[in-house]
């Protein structure tokens, strides 16, 4: 590592059993180069869901999301346009099969440093008929509103985002989940900014529920524990929390 905690090479920041080649088009296809960028840092989300993810990369098929399987489709680095000009928002991962779609928002220490949410003139609510009276009600609320350490801003366009999504004929009527997958150390009650954090989650969870499109947050250390009952992924889940399971 540099003095900034960066890998000289996004090579060096995966895990055992995890190559390069396995995902390195999704992230060239993706906005902003972020492989030879931010993925080379040892915090990095989107490296901490590519060595979570990327063995179900060409097979997604036996990958388990709480009950959801035999996804056909995972990409890293999603684009899902709400429908607005500009760079549209890219998901940490995108997963389809047959009757669902599920986006994969991930993060690591992003979320210590609070964040205000911001949306451009551009998100008008006649610009933006996919939007739900709950989520559309969130954005006025939030409209340059306070620093959060949920990066409630972020969410919402995805949520839009994958609400044009599941517009498209081949996907349409498909069942939709916006998942928030969130690192935590081993100690993170002990801590208030970690407290906070889910708990600003709840809240948001309590605004949104009842809609379209479902809003789930887990940690990571959550979902790698439901993993646990499958047998042929022990090595995978050893070398994962080897590498991110640790008290601070």
């Amino acid at each position: 590592l540099d003095p900034d905690g960066y890998v000289s090479e996004p090579e060096y920041n995966l895990i055992p059993g995890i190559e390069i080649e396995g995902f390195r088009e999704d992230f060239e296809d993706g906005s902003g180069n972020e492989l030879y960028k931010k993925f080379r840092a040892a915090h990095s989300s989107s490296a901490l869901a590519v060595n979570t993810f990327a063995r179900w990369r060409k097979d997604p098929s036996s990958l388990n999301i709480f009950g959801n399987t035999n996804f056909n489709t995972l990409k890293f680095e999603g684009k899902c346009s709400t429908g607005l000009g500009g760079t549209p928002p890219n998901l940490d991962i995108l997963l389809t099969n047959d009757d669902s779609i599920v986006g994969i928002e991930s993060k690591f220490t992003e979320f210590l440093k609070p964040k205000k949410p911001h949306f451009s003139s551009s998100y008008q609510r006649e610009k933006l008929p996919q939007a739900e009276d709950e989520w559309w009600g969130l954005l006025e609320k939030v409209r340059d509103g306070d620093s959060q350490y949920l990066d409630v801003a972020q969410l919402i366009k995805h949520y839009l985002g994958l609400r044009c999504l599941n517009d498209k004929d081949s996907l349409s009527n498909h069942k939709i989940t916006l998942l928030y997958l969130f690192w935590e150390p081993e100690n993170w009650k002990d801590y208030e900014v970690f407290r906070n954090h889910r708990k600003e989650i709840e809240n948001f969870i309590n605004q949104v529920k009842d809609t379209s499109v479902e809003f789930v947050a887990k940690s990571y250390h959550e979902l790698w524990t439901e993993w646990d009952s499958q047998n042929d992924i022990t090595n995978h889940l050893e070398s994962l929390r080897k590498r991110y399971s640790f008290p601070v």
